[in-house]
């Protein structure tokens, strides 16, 4: 009984089959699928899926069908939240823009420019209401108020 190469049996599979040649009872049904398994017929159980049907069982699970949907918000490591918004122009390779870059494009009523940095006054991350926010139209200018700030340059 040759298995053929790349083809793997499930655990299952493998202890009914080990049974089967002991001589304890196999149903009729569990004796034609052992028998069609080691004849390797790709539509038994235990058998990886093709490349097409992964793709699909991928895509099948995205979004909001997905086991890990969180209704298209993200907490970054750094503190910050993103919202799914796959279609801004400046939204990361998942979909995701920084909360804190929407709040102020709707406040300005405009796309923010790539190098516009916006800064949250309170330090607090995650705070993107429209008071704490401050908007720098370079990251050399929101650098700079960080050393003002630190008192590492003189007014």
């Amino acid at each position: 009984m040759s298995i053929p190469k790349g083809f793997h049996h499930s655990k299952t599979a493998i202890e009914k089959m080990r049974l089967a040649k002991i001589g304890h009872a196999v149903n009729v049904e569990t004796r034609e699928k052992l028998r069609l398994a080691s004849m390797g017929n790709k539509n038994m159980l235990g058998h990886h899926p093709t490349e097409v049907t992964r793709k699909k069982m991928s895509l099948a699970k995205q979004g909001p069908k997905g086991p890990n949907w969180k209704g298209g918000i993200n907490h970054t490591h750094l503190g910050y939240i993103e919202r799914l918004c796959p279609n801004h122009p400046n939204a990361n390779s998942l979909g995701y823009v920084s909360e804190h870059r929407l709040v102020m494009e709707s406040h300005l009523g405009r796309t923010l420019l790539p190098t516009e940095v916006v800064h949250h006054i309170n330090g607090i991350r995650d705070d993107n209401r429209i008071e704490n926010l401050m908007l720098f139209s370079t990251r050399g200018d929101h650098a700079f108020h960080h050393m003002k700030q630190r008192g590492k340059i003189s007014q």
